[in-house]
């Protein structure tokens, strides 16, 4: 089914949902106090209304991440109206006119504990992976600190106790959950996406020379097993093309391919 050219969004089983919406043209139109404490207050008044129930949020100056529990049509509609109402202020306030979100919210489905968890971490995570804050815990706009300090009128108090028992119930095992590294992918921004894969294959050679106490990846060239094992784990876990994956080991794209038709 296509709605107006566009394919329909795919249900969640489970009713779970992240959903990250970004600024049109790459726009920073979070960067005042005031837009990203509206969004949040309209966002309150659809969880007040019961349209939607939510777990995690992070308000960063481009884009939001969210992550919802809800029915689909009904979190459509909660969303849709919480990005006019933003916008329509917006635009209002700076004598600007046009669209302030680029297009529909992006989403994906969560359908199991392990995925509604990273999921969770990795919204909480957004300002550390973009070196705002060094700890979660230190950014404002996002719901990781009340998951610290109790609840703030946003997060759903019964999945809040639930993800509290699915990580062991203490507060000190969430925060140990959130410094434990996770490979996923998730919805994101094409240029932090392709910056994110970057930065998981220095890591994944990092611990691979660190393991090995050597300093360059050129020392493993002559060791044809453990070569191989890393660009396994490169292809598997970076996600980047063949092509980068071999200027960043520093040998010929070729052999990448042909380590990549085994698996």
């Amino acid at each position: 089914m296509k709605i107006w050219g566009r394919a329909a969004r795919r249900e969640s089983d489970t009713g779970y949902y992240h959903v990250m919406a970004r600024g049109n043209n790459k726009e920073m139109i979070f960067t005042d106090i005031s837009e990203k404490q509206y969004f949040l207050e309209e966002l309150r008044a659809k969880i007040d209304e019961g349209d939607i129930s939510l777990l995690s949020y992070c308000v960063m100056d481009n884009h939001i991440h969210l992550l919802i529990f809800a029915d689909l049509e009904s979190m459509t509609d909660a969303l849709r109206r919480t990005n006019l109402k933003f916008a329509m202020r917006y635009n209002t306030k700076y004598n600007r006119v046009g669209h302030v979100f680029q297009g529909r919210y992006k989403s994906e489905v969560i359908n199991t504990d392990k995925y509604l968890l990273s999921a969770l971490r990795y919204i909480h995570n957004n300002p550390v992976k973009a070196k705002i804050v060094s700890n979660a815990k230190d950014y404002k706009w996002s719901s990781y600190r009340a998951y610290i300090d109790g609840d703030n009128g946003l997060i759903n108090p019964k999945e809040q106790e639930m993800i509290m028992d699915m990580v062991g119930g203490s507060i000190k095992l969430f925060e140990q959950f959130h410094l434990e590294e996770d490979m996923h992918e998730f919805i994101e921004i094409r240029e932090d996406l392709e910056q994110e894969r970057e930065e998981r294959a220095r890591r994944i050679i990092d611990n691979y020379c660190r393991k090995y106490n050597v300093d360059n990846i050129d020392k493993f060239h002559d060791n044809r097993n453990l070569l191989e094992e890393i660009i396994i784990e490169l292809i598997q876990l970076s996600k980047l093309p063949h092509r980068r994956i071999a200027e960043i080991v520093g040998i010929n794209r070729g052999i990448v391919h042909n380590i990549a038709k085994k698996l």
